[in-house]
Parts: structure tokens; C-alpha cells; sequence
């Protein structure tokens, strides 16, 4: 049965011009006239390798062989994510040889190495690899034989006659008009595509400022339907969008609304998924946020709870689109998976130990070295390893669950004590400890943010409650990172190691966990006060104890580690409710009045109340109701 993705395919291919040369070596190798079996075809973004690699789908299909196509910006980011998309194809038993594409390549170029050590090997002798970056192929690829088997396939600019072609293509078919645009666009069939739009709309010809971004400003002006505001802003704010992502955004109009988007020339698809090209996508989320900030924000609230349901029921991979969502930089640069197309995260293997080990030892960490070794081989399960593009290891996370204690206790008294220092605060289980999260690149920013993701999918604590983040003193990042998602430093288990001194951060969740904490975090960039899983008696409760900090601190809205921390933690989310839900009119501060005086600012009785406000006892109590009811709704209850 067709999908939505072959109809996009077969859309997009209509307007599919030139690249004979490359067309002809694909041909060969399809007929086993070429010596071989990997072409990989490379250049600047905007060049059209996507569309190339579709026709050679087409072209391969059509010859009757079973195409297979993984693209890496759909891939999950977790270890052995490539051997996983590619597993049928390694166990493919047809009479006709597998052909496979794996476009996007930069997005994952650190998994080179497990392509050609884990993947590659195991297909078919006669089997076609057709594999698109917008980089040349790293030295792994011409090392141990593979120079004999890849075939660099590097992409130019369209030739004139072929530029001309895909103009007209586009309904451009004024020759001097053609020409013009031709000159202007160098022979990027983006800018070529883009051209176009804004020739059919303005007349235009020599379209300026010259870059690609200011240039999509001028096209969205002719492509854009009003009617399809809101989807351009979800397809912004998104990594990604689907005809079942629209819907929940958009409802009954989904399905228009991605047939538009599909058929924008700023727009690319894969599989049955869209995205915003890589060059315009800021631009795009800088002209919505400007034009229409309210309805961005509203949006990406929707998108929020989307991702964290889908979190919540099992889905851990929509972590990473929640993780997408977050701006602050503080949290971004320990928390996101944006360094994938340098990096990869990866099981411990053999030789690992020893590459880190005498990295940790060169740079004056022997004795922390020494207790994390033992992890390798005893607790190979607690260990994500980082790798570069050849894939040598240039990182590590060790991340402890309660199961780890036994062995903890034998070969590393400090992971040990942090774990039973967890399992005071959560006997149930439900606390994990960071032991170590090193970066040997000296970059500080892509692999620990990676390898700390890595770890939260891979944890067997789903969704923890608390967490133990333990940091070099003099790593002022580190320190930023736990800060901003509420850790506070834990006297009696700081120690030191190799003469530097180390800190251990607590980091209360919440109820909620993990995933509630994340999801509150996107909801406080956005101004609005965090959801919570809560009743609106918990908070009609909590308003009535806001002065006795004993009964706060029992209340299911408390954070913290102590009585004084839980109480202030709950007085603190009611005030910051208050202070985001009342606004300034005359009304609307009665309501505030009403209920601060009678909960916040020290318990006054209702009629002194009433008589301050100048109100009716009757009208005193319908605003402090509409108040509290305001209020609950604010924090998330109907």
C-alpha cells in the first residue's frame, strides 16, 4: 500500500533534473559493472543529494531489487541506533541483492566506524551502498581495504542547461528570466527553487540580500497562507512534524495542513515526516516569533505536553524532541543531542578502558581514574561511551541505580556512599547517581551534554525522583548546569580526589520525576507556571497551611530535602501562580487582593477583607472564590 511519504516522493522526483554522471555510476554498480559497492555521495547543503538518492530508489526499485533507506535525522539517539535501522538489511535473503541509502550522514558521522565494522560487513557480496553527508568521507573510510570498496561521488552545482531544466520545472519559462536566475543562483537547486517562487510572484529576477535565509523572507511572503499560520510556527518549533503531531496541534485540519507544508519549497520531508531545511529553520522560527510570539508560545505549550504524555507512557525517545524545546543555554549545554553528526554514544568495547585510562591518568586524575576503572569490566551496563567520527572514545558517563551497590561497595566507597545516600531518599528506588560524566575533547559542551541524555534512555530508573550529580569543583559549567535544574550541593558528601575537590549536587524532581521536571522547565521560559500532578484540593489544602511550614512540607506540591526547603518550595510556587495569573485591571486586582490577604500575606478575616476592598460580604466571597478557582486552573486543574 502506498503511504503518504511515497506520494511526497513521487511529488518531489516529478521535478528531479540532471545528475547524469552520478545517475550512470549508480547505474553500473546496480549491474555490477563497477568495482564498488559504496558510493558516497558528498557536498554543501542545498545541493539536492536527498533528491538524488530518491531517483536512485526509484531507479533501483524499478530493477527489482528491495531498496532499504535509513535517514540519520529520524534515527534515535541511542548506541547500535544504525545497526538497529539496518538489522533487516543485513538479513536480507532475496534473489536480488539489497540496495541501501542512508542519507543525512553528517547528522550521524561518528557512527562511521560501527557502519564499517558492524553493519557493511554483513550484507551481501553484490549488494549497493549509497550513502549522502554534506562532508567528503572521514580517513576510517580509507583505512583496512575500504578505499577498494567506496567510490567518492562529490556534488557540484547544477551545469546551466541542467539549472534551466529545473527552472522550468518550476513554471519559469521566460529564457531570459531563466537565465538571469540562473546567474543569480550559482546552481544551488535550493536557491535555484527558491529563485523561482519569488520570480512567479514579484517578477523578480536578481533577488537580494544574496543569503539563503534573507532570501526565504521574501519567498514566505508570496508562498505563505494565512491559513497555514499555525502550521509553518509547529513545523518551527519541532523537530519534526507528522500528520499525527499536526493533529493534536491542529485537530480536523491536519491533513491540509501537511499537504501544504509538503508542497513548500522551504520544506523537507522524510519518510512520512517533514522538517525545515537546515538553513531556513531559524530563520523561519525568528519571523514567527517576531510576527505572532503569542500564538508561538501557545503552540509550543501544546507540542510540551504532547512529547511529555508520550514520555510518560513509555516513549522515551520523545525526550530528545522535549529536550529540542528548551532555551536555556545554562541547561542546553549539559542536556540535548545536537553534537550527533561529530559524536556518537556506544556501549563499552575492548580497548576503551585503556584509551580513557590514560587520557584521565596524563591529565592528573590517576586516582579517580582508579575507582571509575573498575566499571569497565565489572559494570560494563552503568558505562556510555562517546566516540569521534574514527571512532575512538572521547567521553564517558558512569550512571549508578541501586542494583549497582553491591559491587560499588567493593571496588568504589565513593560511588558506594553516594548510593546509599540515594537510597535514604528514595527507599522505593527511584534515585540515580551521575558518578562521572567526562569530555577528553576539550570542547566541554557537545559530548557531556550527549552522553547525559544517552544515559537518562538508557537508565533502567525510567523516570527517577531524585538524582546525585557529582562535579570537579572548578568546573563552573557543571555547576551552572545543576543549578539551573534545581540542584543544591550536599555538604557531608563532598570529598577529594587527586587534590581537587568534589562536589556532589542533590537534584529533587519532584513527584513528578524527571520527565514532569523537564516539561516545567519548557514551561517556565514560556511564563507560565508548572504544571503539576496534583489536585486542586493538594492546592486549596497548601492555601489554607501557607503559614504553618510543619503542614507545607507534607503537602504533595512540596520539593526538598529538608522541612524549611519543602515548605518555601511550596509558598514559592503559589506566589509565582499569583504573580503569572492576576493581571493589573481594577477587577482583577480585587481577585489578588482577595486572595493574598486572606492565604499569603498573614491570615486577615473575611470581613476586615471585605471591608478594605470596599465589597459586599456576598461580592468578597465570589471574588475570592473566582480567585482560588483561577488560581488551581492556572496550576493545571480544569
Amino acid at each position: 500500500m502506498a503511504t503518504i511519504g511515497d506520494s511526497l516522493v513521487r511529488r518531489q522526483l516529478s521535478r528531479f533534473v540532471g545528475r547524469d554522471a552520478e545517475i550512470g555510476v549508480f547505474r553500473q554498480a546496480l549491474a555490477g559493472a563497477l568495482d564498488r559497492n559504496v558510493l558516497f555521495v558528498h557536498g554543501p547543503g542545498g545541493l539536492g543529494k536527498t533528491s538524488l538518492l530518491r531517483m536512485m530508489r526509484l531507479l533501483a526499485a524499478e530493477a527489482g531489487h528491495r531498496c532499504y533507506w535509513v535517514d540519520a535525522r529520524a534515527l534515535a539517539p541511542v548506541p547500535d541506533a544504525v545497526v538497529d535501522a539496518l538489522a533487516e538489511a543485513t538479513s536480507h535473503d532475496g534473489e536480488r541483492a539489497p540496495v541501501v541509502f542512508i542519507d543525512s550522514f553528517e547528522r550521524i558521522g561518528a557512527c562511521g566506524r560501527t557502519l564499517r565494522q558492524d553493519v557493511l560487513p554483513k550484507l551481501d557480496d553484490n549488494s549497493v551502498v549509497v550513502i549522502s553527508g554534506r562532508r567528503p568521507p572521514d580517513s576510517g573510510w580509507r583505512l583496512d581495504g575500504w578505499d577498494q570498496v567506496v567510490a567518492e561521488l562529490p556534488l557540484g552545482a547544477l551545469t546551466p542547461v541542467e539549472a534551466e531544466r529545473l527552472l522550468a520545472a518550476h513554471g519559469v519559462t521566460d529564457s531570459t528570466a531563466a537565465g538571469r536566475l540562473r546567474a543569480w543562483s550559482e546552481g544551488s537547486p535550493l536557491a535555484l527553487t527558491l529563485a523561482a517562487g519569488v520570480y512567479l510572484a514579484t517578477g523578480a529576477t536578481s533577488p537580494r540580500p544574496t543569503t539563503i535565509s534573507a532570501l526565504f523572507e521574501v519567498v514566505t511572503e508570496t508562498e505563505l497562507d494565512p491559513a497555514f499560520h499555525d502550521a509553518l510556527t509547529v513545523c518551527a518549533i519541532a523537530r519534526e512534524v507528522t500528520v499525527g503531531l499536526l493533529a493534536h496541534t491542529l485537530g480536523d485540519s491536519a491533513q491540509a495542513a501537511f499537504d501544504w507544508l509538503a508542497k513548500r519549497s522551504f520544506v523537507d520531508s522524510y519518510g512520512d515526516a517533514l522538517t525545515l531545511h537546515d538553513v531556513v529553520r531559524m530563520a523561519v522560527l525568528a519571523r514567527v516569533r517576531h510576527r505572532r510570539p503569542d500564538r508561538v508560545m501557545g503552540l509550543k505549550r501544546v507540542l510540551c505536553d504532547h512529547f511529555y504524555a508520550r514520555a510518560a507512557s513509555g516513549d522515551a525517545g520523545a525526550l530528545v524532541d522535549l529536550a529540542h524545546l528548551i532555551e536555556s543555554p545554562e541547561i542546553r549545554w549539559g542536556y540535548r543531542w545536537e553534537g550527533s553528526s561529530r559524536f556518537q554514544t556506544d556501549r563499552v568495547r575492548a580497548g576503551d578502558a585503556e584509551v580513557v585510562g590514560q587520557a584521565l591518568t596524563a591529565r592528573g586524575y590517576r586516582e579517580w581514574w582508579a575507582a571509575s576503572e573498575p566499571y569497565y569490566t565489572g559494570r560494563p551496563g552503568n558505562v556510555t561511551i562517546a566516540r569521534d567520527a574514527a571512532g575512538s572514545p572521547v567521553g564517558h558517563a558512569i550512571f549508578l541505580t541501586p542494583s549497582a551497590l553491591p559491587a560499588c561497595a567493593r571496588t568504589d566507597p565513593f560511588g558506594a556512599r553516594l548510593l546509599r545516600h540515594a537510597r535514604r531518599l528514595s527507599p522505593e528506588g527511584q534515585a540515580v547517581v551521575w558518578r562521572d560524566t567526562v569530555d577528553l575533547t576539550g570542547e566541554g559542551s557537545h559530548v557531556l551534554a550527549m552522553l547525559n541524555l544517552s544515559a537518562v534512555l538508557r537508565m533502567e530508573v525510567r523516570n527517577p525522583r531524585y538524582a546525585l550529580v557529582s562535579a570537579f569543583g572548578h568546573n563552573d559549567r557543571v555547576h551552572a548546569f545543576c543549578e539551573a535544574t534545581g540542584g543544591r550541593p550536599v555538604p557531608e558528601l563532598e570529598t577529594e580526589f587527586d587534590g581537587r575537590r568534589v562536589v556532589v549536587y542533590l537534584i529533587d524532581y519532584g513527584p513528578g520525576g524527571l520527565y514532569v521536571t523537564q516539561r516545567d522547565v519548557v514551561y517556565r521560559e514560556l511564563g507560565l507556571a508548572p504544571a503539576t500532578g496534583f489536585t486542586a484540593a493538594d492546592v486549596r489544602a497548601a492555601l489554607d497551611s501557607f503559614a504553618s511550614s510543619g503542614e507545607l512540607a507534607e503537602s504533595p506540591l512540596a520539593q526538598g530535602a529538608d522541612i524549611r526547603e519543602r515548605a518555601d518550595h511550596v509558598r514559592t510556587v503559589l506566589r509565582t501562580a499569583v504573580d503569572l495569573e492576576f493581571g493589573t485591571s481594577p477587577h482583577e486586582q480585587q481577585l489578588r487582593a482577595a486572595l493574598t490577604r486572606r492565604f499569603l500575606d498573614g491570615r486577615e478575616s473575611h470581613d476586615k477583607i471585605a471591608r478594605g476592598l470596599a465589597l459586599s460580604r456576598a461580592t468578597y466571597f465570589r471574588r475570592l472564590n473566582e480567585a482560588i478557582t483561577r488560581l488551581t486552573r492556572h496550576l493545571g486543574f480544569p
